[in-house]
């Protein structure tokens, strides 16, 4: 019985840690203007709209904090048709609504919790557009609001929600909160064309993404370089040079920042985290061997 129990003991305690990974939500942080480069047609997306569409169709099942509302913060003229056709022609779980936030005076009310019908606390997905490399989106300003609430953004996506965040070109306070959560991150300024593909961390968190779709939001304007805290390379450059990073992120368990004072801790990878598992279980059945025949 003190055998069963042991083991059972740490398979509890192995499943919780691995429970709790699991309930941060996905994340997809890109270097395109995929707003610029794209249209619906016939009732059809198509190129940068397109991988938009494919893009919410590979978030939106895997949040996992049981909202079904995704908001647009700063989406205007081009950028508000593209959010609005992507989301709307996804193939998603019923009963995900949209809505869009825009301006400093109601960003900042949406954070505050006191913007009517939109707040982080029934938000399911956000969604940074483009800005400075397209007509419509996010300004300076409005990424002012956003860095200014940086942890609170960490804070959303470590409990379930989903990220989805375009470049931020030259735009002022660009990847201001990103830098916030994780200091060690260097987001470039540069630029390519078809030139990207899955790594195998893309494939594997998102496998409903083709290279052919990630290569429809193209030409892309940022690349990131440093550390990455909590993220992964989903997606990077095949030339000139080859492997820089122009798409970071995961699946559900992801994180942004982390191991910092007031962050997550960073997730063990699988393979390690299966690891200790093992090796916690043939620890505890050996003791509680050795206990039965000392008895």
């Amino acid at each position: 019985m003190r055998k069963t129990a042991l083991i059972a003991l740490a398979v509890s305690i192995a499943l919780f840690g691995l429970a709790g990974a699991a309930s941060a939500g996905p994340v997809i942080i890109d270097g395109t203007d995929a707003e610029e480069h794209g249209g619906v047609a016939g009732g059809a997306n198509f190129a940068g709209w397109l991988y938009f569409q494919k893009g919410f169709e590979n978030l939106l099942p895997a949040v996992t904090n049981a909202q079904m509302q995704a908001v647009c913060l700063g989406c205007t003229g081009n950028t508000q048709s593209a959010f609005a056709s992507s989301f709307d022609l996804a193939t998603k779980p019923a009963l995900w609504t949209r809505t869009t936030v825009d301006g400093v005076v109601d960003i900042t009310s949406y954070f505050a919790g006191t913007f009517p019908g939109a707040s982080l606390a029934n938000t399911g997905l956000l969604y940074f557009p483009t800005g400075g490399n397209t007509s419509g989106g996010i300004t300076g300003l409005e990424l002012g609001v956003i860095n200014a609430n940086a942890v609170a953004v960490n804070t959303f996506v470590t409990g379930g929600g989903g990220l989805f965040a375009h470049g931020e070109g030259n735009t002022a306070g660009a990847w201001g909160w990103l830098t916030t959560l994780i200091p060690g991150i260097i987001p470039v300024e540069s630029g390519g064309g078809a030139n990207l593909a899955l790594t195998l961390a893309g494939i594997a968190a998102f496998p409903g993404l083709t290279n052919t779709d990630v290569n429809n939001g193209t030409p892309w304007h940022n690349h990131f370089a440093g550390s990455f805290g909590g993220l992964s390379v989903l997606v990077d450059t095949t030339s000139g040079p080859a492997g820089r990073a122009v798409y970071l992120g995961g699946g559900s368990g992801t994180v942004i920042g982390c191991g910092l004072p007031g962050q997550p801790a960073c997730p063990t990878p699988e393979p390690a985290t299966l690891l200790l598992l093992g090796s916690g279980l043939l620890t505890l059945g050996g003791l509680a061997w050795s206990r039965r025949r000392s008895s």
